[in-house]
Protein backbone atom coordinates (compact mmCIF):
# COMPACT_ATOMS: atom_id res chain seq x y z
CA UNK A 1 0.00 0.00 0.00
CA UNK A 2 1.07 3.71 -0.79
CA UNK A 3 -0.29 6.48 -1.65
CA UNK A 4 -2.73 8.08 -4.43
CA UNK A 5 -2.08 11.37 -6.10
CA UNK A 6 -5.32 13.68 -5.45
CA UNK A 7 -6.27 17.03 -6.92
CA UNK A 8 -7.11 20.26 -4.61
CA UNK A 9 -9.15 23.48 -6.19
CA UNK A 10 -6.64 25.94 -6.66
CA UNK A 11 -3.20 24.42 -6.72
CA UNK A 12 -0.62 26.01 -8.77
CA UNK A 13 2.34 24.33 -10.59
CA UNK A 14 6.15 25.75 -10.16
CA UNK A 15 8.68 24.16 -11.87
CA UNK A 16 7.11 21.56 -12.65
CA UNK A 17 6.03 20.75 -9.27
CA UNK A 18 2.69 21.09 -8.12
CA UNK A 19 1.72 23.26 -4.95
CA UNK A 20 0.85 21.95 -2.75
CA UNK A 21 0.90 17.91 -3.20
CA UNK A 22 -1.74 15.98 -2.69
CA UNK A 23 -1.67 12.41 -1.14
CA UNK A 24 -4.86 10.03 -0.14
CA UNK A 25 -5.51 6.68 0.47
CA UNK A 26 -5.03 3.92 -2.79
CA UNK A 27 -8.44 2.34 -2.12
CA UNK A 28 -11.47 3.47 1.04
CA UNK A 29 -10.14 0.38 3.08
CA UNK A 30 -6.89 2.30 3.62
CA UNK A 31 -8.29 5.28 5.05
CA UNK A 32 -8.05 4.44 8.41
CA UNK A 33 -5.73 6.19 11.41
CA UNK A 34 -3.48 3.19 11.17
CA UNK A 35 -3.12 2.79 7.61
CA UNK A 36 -2.03 6.45 7.19
CA UNK A 37 0.85 6.12 10.64
CA UNK A 38 1.68 2.71 9.01
CA UNK A 39 2.31 4.12 5.18
CA UNK A 40 4.57 7.50 7.01
CA UNK A 41 6.30 5.14 8.83
CA UNK A 42 7.35 3.05 5.67
CA UNK A 43 7.51 6.22 2.50
CA UNK A 44 9.05 8.67 5.79
CA UNK A 45 12.73 8.99 2.56
CA UNK A 46 10.16 9.72 -0.19
CA UNK A 47 8.05 11.97 1.70
CA UNK A 48 11.16 14.22 2.63
CA UNK A 49 11.68 14.06 -0.55
CA UNK A 50 8.03 15.23 -1.86
CA UNK A 51 8.34 18.01 1.20
CA UNK A 52 11.92 19.36 -0.22
CA UNK A 53 10.51 19.67 -4.04
CA UNK A 54 6.87 20.85 -3.54
CA UNK A 55 6.97 22.84 -0.54
CA UNK A 56 4.15 21.25 1.14
CA UNK A 57 2.40 18.34 0.85
CA UNK A 58 -1.31 17.72 1.65
CA UNK A 59 -2.80 14.40 3.31
CA UNK A 60 -6.65 13.73 2.22
CA UNK A 61 -9.05 11.40 2.95
CA UNK A 62 -8.01 9.97 6.36
CA UNK A 63 -10.00 9.49 8.99
CA UNK A 64 -7.93 10.89 11.69
CA UNK A 65 -10.43 12.86 14.31
CA UNK A 66 -8.74 14.14 17.18
CA UNK A 67 -6.02 16.40 18.64
CA UNK A 68 -4.47 12.46 20.04
CA UNK A 69 -4.63 10.86 17.02
CA UNK A 70 -3.03 14.05 14.78
CA UNK A 71 -0.25 13.65 17.56
CA UNK A 72 0.02 9.95 16.57
CA UNK A 73 0.44 10.86 12.89
CA UNK A 74 3.11 13.50 13.47
CA UNK A 75 5.16 11.32 15.58
CA UNK A 76 5.13 8.74 12.73
CA UNK A 77 7.41 11.04 10.16
CA UNK A 78 10.08 10.74 12.99
CA UNK A 79 11.05 14.56 13.52
CA UNK A 80 12.39 15.82 16.72
CA UNK A 81 10.05 18.50 18.13
CA UNK A 82 10.49 22.08 18.89
CA UNK A 83 9.09 24.44 21.53
CA UNK A 84 7.09 26.77 19.98
CA UNK A 85 7.59 30.42 20.96
CA UNK A 86 5.70 33.74 20.21
CA UNK A 87 3.56 36.57 21.21
CA UNK A 88 -0.08 35.22 20.79
CA UNK A 89 -1.95 32.70 22.49
CA UNK A 90 -2.14 28.84 22.04
CA UNK A 91 -3.62 25.78 24.00
CA UNK A 92 -1.42 22.86 24.47
CA UNK A 93 -4.01 19.79 23.77
CA UNK A 94 -1.19 17.23 23.38
CA UNK A 95 2.54 16.67 24.41
CA UNK A 96 3.42 18.04 20.74
CA UNK A 97 0.02 19.40 19.38
CA UNK A 98 -1.23 23.22 20.12
CA UNK A 99 -4.20 25.04 18.93
CA UNK A 100 -2.75 26.95 16.23
CA UNK A 101 -3.97 30.26 16.87
CA UNK A 102 -6.68 32.11 19.57
CA UNK A 103 -7.38 34.86 17.85
CA UNK A 104 -10.88 35.37 16.62
CA UNK A 105 -11.91 33.25 13.23
CA UNK A 106 -12.81 36.69 11.48
CA UNK A 107 -9.40 38.39 12.00
CA UNK A 108 -6.60 37.79 9.17
CA UNK A 109 -3.33 36.04 10.27
CA UNK A 110 -1.06 37.37 6.97
CA UNK A 111 1.61 35.57 5.44
CA UNK A 112 4.81 34.50 7.49
CA UNK A 113 7.68 32.10 8.39
CA UNK A 114 6.59 30.37 11.80
CA UNK A 115 8.98 32.28 14.22
CA UNK A 116 11.37 33.70 11.70
CA UNK A 117 12.76 36.53 14.31
CA UNK A 118 13.97 33.75 16.15
CA UNK A 119 17.18 32.51 16.28
CA UNK A 120 15.99 29.41 16.15
CA UNK A 121 12.75 28.58 13.76
CA UNK A 122 11.23 25.09 12.95
CA UNK A 123 11.77 23.43 10.02
CA UNK A 124 8.85 21.83 9.54
CA UNK A 125 4.97 22.91 10.66
CA UNK A 126 2.09 20.56 10.45
CA UNK A 127 -1.20 21.46 10.91
CA UNK A 128 -4.50 19.24 11.07
CA UNK A 129 -8.08 20.53 10.27
CA UNK A 130 -10.40 18.94 13.56
CA UNK A 131 -13.20 21.53 12.38
CA UNK A 132 -13.43 23.51 9.18
CA UNK A 133 -14.64 27.09 9.42
CA UNK A 134 -18.36 27.57 8.33
CA UNK A 135 -17.37 30.41 6.15
CA UNK A 136 -14.04 31.14 4.92
CA UNK A 137 -11.08 30.27 7.10
CA UNK A 138 -8.52 28.96 4.39
CA UNK A 139 -4.97 28.11 5.18
CA UNK A 140 -3.32 30.15 2.49
CA UNK A 141 0.47 28.99 1.45
CA UNK A 142 3.07 30.75 -0.71
CA UNK A 143 6.67 29.64 -1.85
CA UNK A 144 8.79 32.23 -0.57
CA UNK A 145 11.24 31.70 -3.35
CA UNK A 146 8.84 32.40 -5.82
CA UNK A 147 8.06 35.66 -3.93
CA UNK A 148 12.14 36.24 -4.10
CA UNK A 149 11.78 35.77 -7.87
CA UNK A 150 8.68 37.88 -9.00
CA UNK A 151 9.62 40.62 -6.67
CA UNK A 152 12.81 41.23 -8.75
CA UNK A 153 11.51 41.36 -11.91
CA UNK A 154 9.56 43.95 -10.64
CA UNK A 155 11.27 45.99 -8.12
CA UNK A 156 14.98 45.13 -9.09
CA UNK A 157 16.31 48.64 -7.64
CA UNK A 158 14.17 47.77 -4.12
CA UNK A 159 15.62 44.44 -4.05
CA UNK A 160 19.52 45.68 -4.93
CA UNK A 161 19.03 47.69 -2.07
CA UNK A 162 17.78 45.54 0.69
CA UNK A 163 20.75 43.19 -0.53
CA UNK A 164 22.91 46.38 -0.34
CA UNK A 165 22.00 48.60 3.08
CA UNK A 166 19.33 45.62 4.35
CA UNK A 167 16.05 46.17 6.24
CA UNK A 168 15.07 47.32 9.58
CA UNK A 169 12.23 46.19 11.53
CA UNK A 170 10.78 47.70 14.55
CA UNK A 171 8.32 45.88 16.30
CA UNK A 172 6.20 46.10 19.93
CA UNK A 173 4.38 43.67 22.02
CA UNK A 174 0.92 44.56 23.89
CA UNK A 175 1.26 46.59 26.58
CA UNK A 176 0.06 45.13 30.49
CA UNK A 177 -4.03 45.93 29.57
CA UNK A 178 -3.93 44.56 26.22
CA UNK A 179 -2.50 41.09 27.52
CA UNK A 180 -4.52 37.72 26.75
CA UNK A 181 -7.10 40.00 24.63
CA UNK A 182 -8.96 39.44 21.67
CA UNK A 183 -6.25 40.97 19.71
CA UNK A 184 -3.49 38.90 17.46
CA UNK A 185 -0.88 39.87 19.70
CA UNK A 186 -1.83 39.21 22.95
CA UNK A 187 1.36 38.03 25.06
CA UNK A 188 3.85 40.84 26.72
CA UNK A 189 7.58 40.71 26.78
CA UNK A 190 7.12 39.33 30.43
CA UNK A 191 5.10 36.29 29.52
CA UNK A 192 7.35 35.50 26.05
CA UNK A 193 10.82 35.72 28.57
CA UNK A 194 9.14 34.29 31.60
CA UNK A 195 9.98 37.44 33.49
CA UNK A 196 9.25 40.59 35.29
CA UNK A 197 12.84 41.57 35.69
CA UNK A 198 13.99 43.90 32.57
CA UNK A 199 17.59 42.86 32.20
CA UNK A 200 16.67 38.99 32.79
CA UNK A 201 14.39 40.22 29.88
CA UNK A 202 16.65 42.12 27.57
CA UNK A 203 19.22 38.99 28.15
CA UNK A 204 16.60 36.79 27.37
CA UNK A 205 15.26 38.42 24.00
CA UNK A 206 18.90 38.92 22.76
CA UNK A 207 19.32 35.14 23.33
CA UNK A 208 16.20 33.64 21.93
CA UNK A 209 15.92 36.53 19.14
CA UNK A 210 17.77 38.06 16.17
CA UNK A 211 16.95 41.35 18.14
CA UNK A 212 20.22 44.30 17.95
CA UNK A 213 18.30 46.24 21.04
CA UNK A 214 15.29 46.25 23.41
CA UNK A 215 13.98 49.00 25.33
CA UNK A 216 10.89 48.45 28.00
CA UNK A 217 7.88 51.22 28.61
CA UNK A 218 5.94 52.25 31.83
CA UNK A 219 2.82 51.02 30.38
CA UNK A 220 4.18 47.10 30.04
CA UNK A 221 5.36 47.16 26.46
CA UNK A 222 8.69 46.70 24.61
CA UNK A 223 10.54 48.06 21.76
CA UNK A 224 12.56 45.64 19.39
CA UNK A 225 14.76 46.70 17.20
CA UNK A 226 15.59 43.86 14.32
CA UNK A 227 18.42 44.87 11.54
CA UNK A 228 19.71 46.08 9.21
CA UNK A 229 19.28 42.77 7.84
CA UNK A 230 18.72 41.48 4.52
CA UNK A 231 15.41 39.82 4.94
CA UNK A 232 16.38 37.22 1.97
CA UNK A 233 18.17 34.41 3.23
CA UNK A 234 19.23 30.94 1.24
CA UNK A 235 17.73 28.22 2.69
CA UNK A 236 17.57 24.43 1.57
CA UNK A 237 19.04 25.59 -1.91
CA UNK A 238 16.73 28.35 -2.29
CA UNK A 239 16.62 32.22 -1.94
CA UNK A 240 13.17 32.81 0.28
CA UNK A 241 12.05 35.76 1.50
CA UNK A 242 12.12 34.79 5.47
CA UNK A 243 11.40 37.90 7.47
CA UNK A 244 7.94 39.67 7.87
CA UNK A 245 7.50 42.49 5.43
CA UNK A 246 3.53 43.37 6.01
CA UNK A 247 2.96 42.28 9.26
CA UNK A 248 0.81 39.76 10.80
CA UNK A 249 -2.38 41.59 10.86
CA UNK A 250 -2.64 43.26 7.08
CA UNK A 251 -2.46 46.36 8.36
CA UNK A 252 0.11 48.52 6.23
CA UNK A 253 0.09 51.40 9.29
CA UNK A 254 1.07 48.26 11.24
CA UNK A 255 4.49 48.02 9.72
CA UNK A 256 7.57 49.92 10.80
CA UNK A 257 10.10 49.45 8.38
CA UNK A 258 13.46 51.45 6.50
CA UNK A 259 16.35 50.35 5.13
CA UNK A 260 19.69 49.95 6.65
CA UNK A 261 21.12 53.52 6.25
CA UNK A 262 18.15 55.03 7.18
CA UNK A 263 15.73 56.20 4.62
CA UNK A 264 12.27 54.96 3.70
CA UNK A 265 10.85 52.06 2.07
CA UNK A 266 9.27 53.21 -0.72
CA UNK A 267 5.29 52.21 -0.28
CA UNK A 268 5.12 50.74 -3.64
CA UNK A 269 7.30 47.83 -2.39
CA UNK A 270 4.75 46.84 0.32
CA UNK A 271 1.77 47.17 -2.35
CA UNK A 272 3.47 45.28 -4.86
CA UNK A 273 4.59 42.16 -2.20
CA UNK A 274 0.98 42.22 -1.34
CA UNK A 275 0.31 41.74 -5.11
CA UNK A 276 2.73 38.79 -5.62
CA UNK A 277 1.60 36.39 -2.51
CA UNK A 278 -1.76 36.89 -3.48
CA UNK A 279 -0.65 36.24 -7.29
CA UNK A 280 1.15 33.28 -6.54
CA UNK A 281 -0.47 31.65 -3.28
CA UNK A 282 -3.13 28.92 -2.76
CA UNK A 283 -5.98 28.65 -0.34
CA UNK A 284 -6.47 25.31 1.02
CA UNK A 285 -10.38 25.20 1.85
CA UNK A 286 -10.40 22.98 4.75
CA UNK A 287 -11.54 19.24 5.09
CA UNK A 288 -12.12 17.45 8.11
CA UNK A 289 -9.21 15.13 8.75
CA UNK A 290 -6.97 16.81 6.29
CA UNK A 291 -3.02 17.12 7.48
CA UNK A 292 -1.21 19.92 6.00
CA UNK A 293 2.60 19.37 5.99
CA UNK A 294 4.79 22.80 5.37
CA UNK A 295 8.73 23.30 4.76
CA UNK A 296 8.73 26.18 6.99
CA UNK A 297 12.05 27.59 5.56
CA UNK A 298 10.58 27.98 2.10
CA UNK A 299 6.71 28.17 2.40
CA UNK A 300 5.03 30.92 4.24
CA UNK A 301 1.56 30.31 5.66
CA UNK A 302 -1.59 32.75 6.61
CA UNK A 303 -5.29 32.69 7.81
CA UNK A 304 -8.08 33.93 5.99
CA UNK A 305 -10.90 35.41 7.60
CA UNK A 306 -13.61 32.95 8.28
CA UNK A 307 -16.77 32.26 10.60
CA UNK A 308 -16.62 29.93 13.38
CA UNK A 309 -16.78 26.91 13.81
CA UNK A 310 -12.93 26.75 12.88
CA UNK A 311 -10.41 24.47 15.05
CA UNK A 312 -7.40 24.28 13.22
CA UNK A 313 -4.42 22.31 15.47
CA UNK A 314 -0.66 22.37 14.98
CA UNK A 315 2.71 20.70 16.01
CA UNK A 316 6.19 22.04 14.55
CA UNK A 317 9.13 20.27 13.84
CA UNK A 318 12.92 21.32 14.70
Amino acid sequence: MAFAEGRIDGEKVFRGAVFPKTLVPPTAVDSSLESLVETVERERGSITDLLRSHGAVLFRGYDVRSAEEFDRAVRAFGWEETEHVGATTRIKMTDRVYTANEAPVDQLINFHHEMSMMKHSPSKIFFFCCQPASEGGETSIVQSNIVVEKMEERLPEVMAKLSEVGLVSKSKTPRDDEADSEKLINKTWKWIFKTDDEAVGEKRAKEMLNCNSVSFNSDGSADFVFGPSNPIRELGGKRVWFLPFLGYTGNIYDVNHSFGDGSAVPREAFVTYGEVLEENCVDVKWQKGDILLIDNHSVQHARRPGKPPRVILASVCK
